[in-house]
């Protein structure tokens, strides 16, 4: 059986662009203030990857920023499997290389490959959110 008539196309989308990226988040995590509970000084993690965000940098500290607002002591830890040889290390230099550093953005980066089992039962998670 013949194959049918191929055609080559491309299609592109109309793309918005936001020239105050830092505000526009800022912006967004106050539509979300109602909604988040922090209890002033808790610790919040804040994943950062490699997955090639643009402007990364900028973005995590905003939503650092974000955190600090909400009275949340936020931290950073990479978010990312085999980048960067799969080493804390190696996975910290690649969150530098786009700019994530703990004096841009203001607190600081935990970058560990300790895994932790998590049975979902409402004690276990509970020690867990207390040990972090």
């Amino acid at each position: 059986m013949p194959y049918p008539k191929m055609y080559a196309l491309r299609q592109t989308f109309a793309r918005e662009r936001e020239e105050d990226l830092r505000g526009a988040v800022q912006r967004e995590i106050e539509k979300l203030k109602p909604h988040l509970q922090v209890r002033p000084g808790a610790r919040v993690a804040i994943t950062v990857g490699s997955r090639g965000i643009r402007n990364i940098a900028a973005i995590a500290g905003a939503v650092v920023d974000g955190v600090k607002s909400l009275g949340g002591r936020p931290f950073i830890f990479p978010a990312m499997g085999s980048h960067g040889g799969a080493t804390a290390e190696g996975q910290a230099a690649v969150l530098r290389h786009y700019g994530v550093t703990e004096q841009a953005m203001g607190c600081p980066i935990q970058s560990s490959m300790a895994a932790v089992l998590l049975v979902l039962q409402s004690r276990l998670v509970r020690k867990f959110a207390r040990a972090s």
